[in-house]
This record gives C-alpha cells, sequence and structure tokens, in this order.
C-alpha cells in the first residue's frame, strides 16, 4: 500500500508550525494503525544547512548584478533541499506505506521565490511550477493555512528574531501566489482559516487530514 503525504502551508505567522507539532500527537491518537512520519522544508540536510546559511546572510552584496545571481542561487538551494527530502525521506515513506506529514513543501518555494524572482524571469510562478513538474511528488492533501498578512506580521513581531522573508509587503505578494496556486489545484488544496481559536484550527486540520486516511 503506496501511503499518503499531506503538507501544510502558509504565510509565516500563520500558525502552520505550531498546528504540526500538535498533529504529531493527535494523529498517531486517532489512526494507531497508520506509521507517521513528520517533518518539514527547509530540511535539516546538508542542503538546507547551506540554504539557511545563504538566508541569514546579511552581507550580501547589494549591486543589481550579484543581486540577480543571488537570487537564482536561492531558488537552486531550495530546489536542492526539496529533492534531497525527497530522495531521503518522502519517497521512501510513501513506499512503506507511511503519512508523511510535511510542514512546508514545494508550493512554498513557489510561492516565495515567485514573488524573489519577480523581474528577473518572465511569469517566475509558472517557470518554478514547470521546473518542478518533471520530478516533484505531488502531495495528496494540501492544507493552506489562510491570514490576513498583517496579523500575521503582527504575531511574528512578538517573536524575539524576524527573518528575512517576514515583511509586510512582500508577505502580501507571497499570499497571493498562494492564492493563485490554490485555485489552479482545488482539487489537493483545503483552506483552513487560520485567524480562528487556535483551537479550532487545529481542529479543523486535523478533521481535514483524517478525511483521506483510512
Amino acid at each position: 500500500m503506496r501511503g499518503i503525504l499531506i503538507t501544510l502551508e502558509g504565510i509565516d505567522g500563520s500558525g502552520k508550525t505550531t498546528v504540526a507539532s500538535i498533529l504529531t500527537h493527535k494523529l498517531p491518537e486517532a489512526r494507531s494503525q497508520r506509521h507517521f512520519v513528520f517533518t518539514a522544508e527547509p530540511t535539516i540536510g546538508e542542503a538546507g544547512k547551506l540554504l539557511r546559511s545563504h538566508l541569514a546572510d546579511k552581507s550580501h552584496d547589494t549591486s543589481e548584478e550579484i543581486s540577480r545571481a543571488r537570487r537564482i542561487q536561492e531558488l537552486s538551494l531550495f530546489m536542492a533541499d526539496h529533492a534531497d527530502h525527497l530522495a531521503k525521506t518522502v519517497i521512501h515513506e510513501l513506499d512503506k506505506g507511511s503519512v508523511v506529514i510535511s510542514d512546508r513543501y514545494a508550493d512554498s518555494t513557489t510561492a516565495y521565490q515567485g514573488v524573489t524572482l519577480r523581474g528577473i524571469i518572465p511569469e517566475p510562478l509558472d517557470w518554478i511550477r514547470d521546473i518542478y513538474r518533471p520530478w516533484n511528488v505531488v502531495p495528496d492533501r494540501t492544507l493552506f493555512f489562510s491570514v490576513e498578512p498583517m496579523g500575521a506580521i503582527r504575531r511574528l513581531r512578538a517573536r524575539k528574531k524576524m527573518e528575512k522573508f517576514e515583511r509586510l509587503e512582500f508577505m502580501k505578494e507571497v499570499d497571493s501566489n498562494f492564492r493563485k496556486i490554490t485555485a489552479l489545484e482545488p482539487e489537493r488544496f483545503v483552506t483552513i482559516d487560520a485567524q480562528k481559536e487556535a483551537d479550532r484550527v487545529v481542529e479543523d486540520a486535523l478533521d481535514a487530514i483524517l478525511e483521506i486516511i483510512d
């Protein structure tokens, strides 16, 4: 029996990572006969470490030529990490019949880099999706945690550290990209209202996942 791949997506501050943590307890309780694997992107592998280092580096040269090259480099690192994730975790676990739950996946790279590469690549959202299409493993279900970008920023400001992508205007564009992606594949996506009370968000996410697990 092939496994099931479920991914959790949304802008930073949508609460999906908190939900993912809670699901590590609730899902095995609800479906004790199934084996669950909880994972995330960027990964903790070598490609993921390189990517995190790149994103944390504040010393980039700001010349236009180098900026464009660095943005292409960033996309390449995201894709290398995703390929490593597929090869070392996702495909193996699906072949074993596991239910794989990933906090972020290829859709995140598409939504975020679709903004970063604007002005460099024509129609970057479509371009990135086309690059992924021949080799990616498409999730059986993706939960999109929907939240207003300003609300997400308020949540993020409560943290001690703000990351590169956590800026309001950028976040609005990423949110728009996520919504375009969900509209392209409505049969795969379930939208979760992440502005509800935390317990209700968890409940909605759990229901959406259990719906496709025997």
